[in-house]
């Protein structure tokens, strides 16, 4: 087998392994980058030694500081492996995305130092020298540097975590750094030494405005962000597959990385039994489980839509989501009366801002005016995704 089908091989094993084992994969490559590391700490160490440069000596022990970034790797992966527990009904499968937050926050940090020795070259310029063997070495830093990132970030995307894509963008800084260090030589040596600086205080901003990007990726998940569209339209197959459910809304999805906590709404024909009802919402619990590992929770409304002024009412409802958005959320809809004399209950998905709250007294105010006599009810549920009826 040649070097493409080993590829090929090794590529499917990653995906297939990730799948089942995601802590093998991070151990990996957190191994990898640990023992890759140390290496290249002792090689600079070793000729820093015999040639007496502060310089080599001094980025040998930055190499080793970049060990930490790869423990955290290998600790976040191990924990978030760990099975449910009493205390942790859901697993353990965020602490991933915490170790992504922590990887992110010594990247910031790395550029942050970086930032403040660049504004000193700037201010106090300095020649640098660096012997044939001294570059050496650096280029060969570089190249297995950036050799570990894509490593890292192949890896990364294989199987959709943020940590290790976090470590690959700690491993480029490196190389980024090591490629400004060969650069700002040949503008040191033209007569202009504070290029050294100027373009370490570029590199240091792309480094830290990656890694405010970073934590900002992780930490939404953990905040509770609205579940990929991908996955929500699943979950609405599965439910509109039954031809009794004539609306589905309110989706929410607790990502877990290994468990998900899916909960639903379904809407029937209110003369269903409360039997007939039950056995669709645990057969579609049942099949939403079949394809997310963990728990699925439909919760029934029943809606009547024979009432004589159910299609007028969500007509005016629908032609007011023109002017009015957020109505285009609206779900649950019940006619409560008579003919003659009836009150509207809503539900609709919104945030309650002073300006949403005075639009929905509009919106009661117009659907006053549309059928005067009516109590106009609208209950506000959070704005979660699929929410449209």
């Amino acid at each position: 087998m040649g070097p493409p089908g080993r590829l090929a091989h090794f590529k499917e094993w990653v995906a297939e392994t990730g799948k089942h084992n995601r802590e093998k994969i991070g151990l990996l490559e957190g191994v990898v980058s640990i023992v890759l590391n140390v290496l290249i700490a002792a090689v600079k160490f070793f000729y820093g030694i015999v040639f007496h440069s502060i310089s080599l000596i001094a980025d040998a022990v930055h190499s080793l500081s970049d060990v930490l970034s790869s423990i955290v790797v290998i600790v976040g992966f191990n924990i978030s492996a760990r099975p449910p527990d009493e205390d942790h009904p859901f697993g353990h499968g965020r602490t991933e995305l915490i170790a992504s937050v922590i990887v992110a926050t010594l990247l910031f940090v790395v550029g942050l130092e970086f930032l403040r020795d660049s504004i000193g070259k700037i201010i106090t310029p300095a020649v640098s020298e660096l012997s044939t063997l001294g570059i050496i070495i650096v280029g060969t830093t570089l190249l297995v540097k950036e050799a570990l990132a894509r490593f890292s970030f192949f890896l990364g995307r294989e199987i959709d975590s943020s940590v290790l894509i976090a470590d690959g963008h700690h491993h480029r800084s490196d190389a980024i750094s090591t490629v400004l260090v060969l650069i700002s030589l040949g503008f040191v040596h033209a007569g202009w030494p504070s290029a050294d600086g100027i373009g370490g205080v570029a590199v240091s901003v792309f480094i830290m405005v990656t890694a405010i990007g970073l934590i900002r990726d992780s930490a939404s998940p953990l905040l509770g962000r609205n579940p990929a569209p991908e996955l929500v339209d699943i979950v609405r197959e599965i439910a509109s597959a039954h031809e009794d459910v004539i609306g589905i809304h309110d989706i929410v999805v607790h990502d877990f990385r290994s468990i998900y906590n899916i909960s639903l709404h379904i809407e029937v024909d209110y003369t269903m039994t409360l039997s007939r009802s039950h056995d669709i919402s645990d057969t579609i619990e049942s099949e939403i489980q079949g394809v997310f590992p963990g728990w699925a929770i439909v919760h029934v409304d029943p809606v009547n839509r024979s009432h004589p002024k159910y299609a007028v009412v969500t007509t005016a409802i629908e032609r007011l989501a023109n002017d009015y958005p957020f109505m285009g959320t609206a779900h649950d809809i019940r006619i409560v009366g008579s003919d003659e004399r009836f009150n509207i209950v809503m539900d609709i998905n919104s945030e309650k801002t002073p300006e949403r709250m005075a639009q929905i007294d509009e919106v009661r105010g117009l659907l006053n005016l549309l059928f005067p006599g009516s109590g106009i009810v609208v209950n506000i549920d959070p704005p979660v995704f699929g929410s449209q009826g």
